[in-house]
């Protein structure tokens, strides 16, 4: 295992370690090094940074971000920060991770539903022109004013 001067002191990570999923020994995959993981999610949690800015100390930060991605959808962080409710500085930075990760699952959501009503605004184009027609450029579909004339109750 690598260490780095990351966040995590000894004392936490022990604390934190046993809960983490990906341990040796587990069934599955195992991840490479856990804390080298939870100080890349940290750092960018912390430090307001960019995946794609993680500095090659932390490994390839694809990896990191797919892995990050999966627990974000296992909804792993909100679990770990509800387990170490007596360690407040460690809480705290779980809340952190928790934060980036629910803004990244709204900012996919928005993009998910971009994408739909782009499709069903293409679909209603060439249906009202006609088989006929050509289809619509994807500049024209994605263009500002397509989204004055979707319907908004479906982002609530």
């Amino acid at each position: 295992m690598q260490k780095i001067d990351g966040v995590l002191r000894d004392d936490q990570w022990d604390k934190l370690e046993p809960l983490l999923i990906g341990r040796p020994g587990d069934s599955g995959m195992c991840g490479r090094d856990n804390r080298l993981f939870m100080e890349a999610v940290l750092w960018v949690a912390l430090k307001s940074g960019s995946w794609s800015n993680l500095s090659p100390e932390f490994g390839r930060w694809r990896t990191s971000y797919m892995r990050f991605r999966r627990w974000t959808k296992a909804d792993a962080w909100r679990r770990l920060a509800e387990n170490l409710v007596d360690d407040l500085e460690l809480q705290a930075m779980l809340g952190a991770i928790v934060t980036l990760g629910d803004e990244h699952t709204r900012l996919n959501t928005e993009r998910s539903i971009r994408r739909t009503n782009v499709k069903i605004y293409g679909r209603a184009l060439a249906s009202a022109a006609g088989a006929n027609a050509k289809p619509a450029r994807a500049d024209e579909l994605s263009s500002s004013w397509v989204w004055l004339v979707t319907d908004d109750s479906q982002t609530g």
